[in-house]
């Protein structure tokens, strides 16, 4: 499995939350001020900046309880770029708590268990993302990925089959399920799948190279 590529980290959709983004102040001023500028700082790319901001705007309980979900998955976000995975598997957790139909932080909840190879865990959170969005794509080939590195393959390959009727134009998903054919003992199989991976992505690394 390609653990380079899988599974990928985040991604916050935050203009959905009605959240209007300005230029950070230089001293903000209360707890919405602060969550805008932190906001602004993780979009930035400045994780360190974002943790810190969003963990005072958090802290003030000045915020308003209906963004509350948006700001404790962006100080998540912040802190997976950080390498604080447990601290971010905490602020997703309380994220879902306060928005239970959060397809986005059960899904980045479930990368952050796979990164810390809690594959039952992840697992568990892909299932609950497809509960909520059963057409994503991503997150059946990421509970594929859960499935192979536990050495259950049938399982891995139900997976990937979902993930490729969804969406047949991810390369990663083919060479994912090609390795399990590889580990299944169908050469052929795998070959065609590793070929598909090429036809969508000519640059992409396959054990045919």
């Amino acid at each position: 499995m390609r653990d380079s590529r899988l599974p990928r980290l985040l991604g916050l959709a935050l203009a959905a939350a009605g959240i209007v983004l300005g230029a950070a102040q230089a001293a903000p001023a209360g707890g919405i001020d602060q969550a805008k500028a932190g906001l602004t700082a993780l979009t930035d790319g400045d994780a360190a900046k974002a943790a810190t901001l969003l963990t005072e705007a958090i802290d003030s309980n000045e915020l308003p309880e209906e963004k509350a979900a948006l700001f404790y998955a962006a100080r998540a976000q912040a802190r997976v770029a950080l390498g604080d995975l447990p601290e971010a598997i905490d602020d997703y957790t309380t994220a879902l708590e306060k928005q239970p139909g959060d397809a986005a932080a059960a899904y980045n909840r479930g990368n952050a268990h796979f990164a810390l190879r809690q594959y039952d865990q992840a697992i568990d959170d892909y299932s609950k993302t497809l509960e909520i969005d059963v057409a994503n794509a991503k997150a059946l080939n990421n509970r594929g990925a859960a499935w192979f590195k536990k050495g259950n393959l049938q399982s891995a390959l139900a997976n990937f089959a979902l993930a490729i009727a969804v969406d047949a134009e991810d390369p990663d998903v083919f060479l994912n399920r090609g390795k399990v054919y590889e580990a299944l003992g169908e050469p052929e199989k795998a070959r065609e799948d590793f070929l598909q991976v090429k036809r969508l992505d000519p640059s992409a690394k396959t054990p045919l190279d």
